[in-house]
Order: structure tokens, then sequence, then C-alpha cells
């Protein structure tokens, strides 16, 4: 059987748009679609079994979230990663943000707060950036008939939401979180409706121990995960779980991850997502080790896992025979049909903030589709 390939979602933009968006030079809806076809022919072209369209018509999770999202008109603080805090020389490295955290306690990073009663207000523009995303597909798959990509199209779960924007509008965290479960049970069911797979971005259930919640103990933390769980199945209670992926991480920044919270500590609680397809970093070097934890765990038969093969925060190109090693590794306890290779997380988690560039990212991509052939023909 042929082992299956994707990434996270984020693509870094092609160099102009980056320009453009760095200008501050609106990008019409022709220049969009010019540009989402040569990122969706690229996918194609490479051969990815899972693609999407590169997150390209958002700068970032935030505005995309504020812009669909009514109700975010207070100021919070970015939060800070527990590894960069207890490693101060190391931090002033860095200007201040990357992606939607701080990297610099010294440069905080000023960020929307729930004001007032949170609606849904995005459909529109949700529908826009799929239709696009769709037509364009639809066209490239007239030209690639022998392509046998899918698409799929992500979106963040209410813990993630609740962890990059504070509350000061609601009585406590719960019922911030039950209300987000319900906004975005809409974004959800119109994401479903397209026959797309969507894709729910978690963090919060690994990042946010060392980040928002760095303070408490870990069980504490693991019963907020709960939470956040519950809540997540609430809003994909109307969402094919076969056409759903959950994406977990601990963040893609340059930090040392020495604080990240293990993956045995929160296996169990990933696990009772509804969604058969589960993403977890699996090749940066704190988390490298753990497919031999996930190896001795319970894996639910209906589970599909994507680990990470590709490190997105390094610039070194992962040799093709250490994708395939990597990916052999699951494949020997679940069998070629339950693992799809993937990324670490996304290349370009905002428009203007990618650790990789783009001439890297598509080696790396070209040298996952490779490993995963070598995989392939070592397996059978």
């Amino acid at each position: 059987m042929k082992i299956k390939t994707t990434h996270v979602g984020s693509l870094p933009r092609p160099k102009e748009m980056h320009t453009q968006f760095l200008k501050q030079k609106k990008i019409d809806d022709d220049d969009l679609r010019r540009y989402l076809r040569d990122i969706i022919e690229k996918q194609i072209l490479l051969g990815l079994s899972f693609i999407n369209n590169g997150e390209l018509p958002r700068s970032d999770y935030i505005n995309s979230t504020i812009n669909r999202i009514s109700g975010f008109f207070e100021t919070g603080i970015a939060p800070f990663p527990k590894d960069l805090e207890e490693l101060p020389e190391y931090s002033r490295r860095f200007s201040g943000r990357n992606g939607l955290i701080t990297l610099n306690p010294k440069a905080p990073i000023k960020l929307p707060a729930s004001s007032e009663e949170l609606l849904y207000t995005g459909e529109d523009s949700l529908r826009k950036e799929l239709d696009m995303m769709v037509s364009v597909f639809d066209e490239l798959k007239q030209k690639y008939p022998e392509s046998d990509s899918e698409l799929f199209f992500t979106s963040p779960s209410p813990g993630t939401v609740a962890l990059f924007l504070e509350n000061t509008y609601y009585p406590n965290y719960e019922t911030y979180l039950q209300k987000l479960g319900e906004v975005l049970n809409r974004e959800y069911e119109i994401i479903n409706s397209y026959g797309v797979l969507l894709q729910v971005d978690c963090p919060d259930l690994a990042m946010g121990r060392h980040t928002r919640f760095k303070d408490l103990p870990d069980e504490n933390f693991l019963a907020l995960i709960e939470s956040n769980v519950a809540i997540l199945n609430q809003a994909l209670g109307s969402v094919d779980q076969k056409k759903c992926r959950a994406h977990i991480c601990w963040g893609n920044y340059p930090g040392t991850h020495h604080c990240d919270i293990d993956i045995a500590k929160i296996f169990n609680s990933i696990m009772r997502i509804n969604a058969d397809f589960i993403s977890i970093e699996s090749s940066n070097h704190r988390h490298a080790h753990e497919w031999e934890i996930i190896k001795k765990c319970v894996v639910p038969e209906n589970k599909i896992l994507m680990p990470g093969v590709i490190d997105t925060t390094s610039n070194t190109v992962e040799h093709p025979e250490l994708v395939a090693q990597r990916i052999l590794n699951f494949v020997d306890f679940l069998g070629p049909d339950r693992v799809i290779g993937s990324t670490d997380c996304g290349f370009a988690t905002t428009a203007s903030a990618a650790g990789v560039t783009g001439e890297i990212a598509w080696l790396k991509l070209k040298s996952l589709v490779e490993g995963v052939k070598i995989a392939d023909l070592k397996f059978s």
C-alpha cells in the first residue's frame, strides 16, 4: 500500500506576494488567485497526497479569527514561552514576535482580547476563501488528471483561540471556551459542507503548557486540556470524524523546548479528539524519540497518525533516507495505511514570519515525498 503524504497547512508566500505584503500593498483577488494556483500546482507536482491553499489569504491566525468573529476589541499580551523565560541571554537575540508568541520579554506583543459577546460573522469571507481554493484545485485537477491529491482546510480549535486571545468579557475561562466552541461550530460546519478535510489546529493541547499556562502544575493543565477537548468535540458535533484532522504541536518557534510537556502525559487526551487523523511533531530534537513512547500506548484503531518527519524550524534539508527511517518507525507498529508522512508544523505561521524560506521549504517537501517512496519500497 502506498504511504500518503501531507503538510500541516501554512506555506511560505510567493516572493512577489511577500514583497507586496511587507510594503502593505493591496493584493487583489486576481493576484491572490495567481499566487494560489502556483502554490497548489507545486504541491500537486510534488505528489503530496493532501494539500491546501497554504493559508495564503491570511496574514496570520489572529487577523483570520478576528475578521470572522466579532467581539475582540480589547488588548491582551501574547504568551511568552517558559523555555525562553529561563534563558534571558538567548531570548535577547529576538526582536519580539515570532508567529503569535513573544520571544523577548522586553518586547511584548499586543494581541486582541475579547471585550463583547462573541458572534460568528465571517461566513462570507470563509466561503470566499474556500470557493477560491476549490475552484483553483478543480482547474488543476483537469490539467493533472493522474493526481490523487485531496484538499484540506485549517481552522483553530476553541482552546487555541483562548490560548492566544485573552478573555476580558466572560466571567471565567470555561465560559469563554464554551462560547468559542459555539461560535467556531459554524465555521467547522461550513468547511465540512465543502467536502474537504477539516484540520483543527490544537497547539493549546501541548504548547499551552509552557506558554499561557506555564504556572499550572501538570495535573491542572491536564484537567484543562480535557475541558478543551470536550468543548472541541462539541463544536465538531456535526463534522464527519473521517474527514477531520487535528494538529498538535509544542510551538513552531526557535526555542530550546526543554520545558515542553511530554507526549506520554497528553497522549490519551489527544486520542479523545473526534478526528480520525492526528498530526504530531516527531522530528524536532525534543520529540524525535517519542515514537517509542507512542508505540507502547494504545492508539485507537480508527486513528491515523500524521507524524512530522520534517523539522519546520530548521533550514537543514532532511535526507530522504532519514525521512524514510522516521516514517518506518511508525509504519512498523501501525501499518502503512495508518501513517501519513507530514511536517512537524507549518512553515509560515504568519505571512511575515517564515523561519524557513520558501526555496528551502519546497526542498524539504520534496525530500518528504522522496523519503516516503523509499519507505514504501523498504516496507513492501
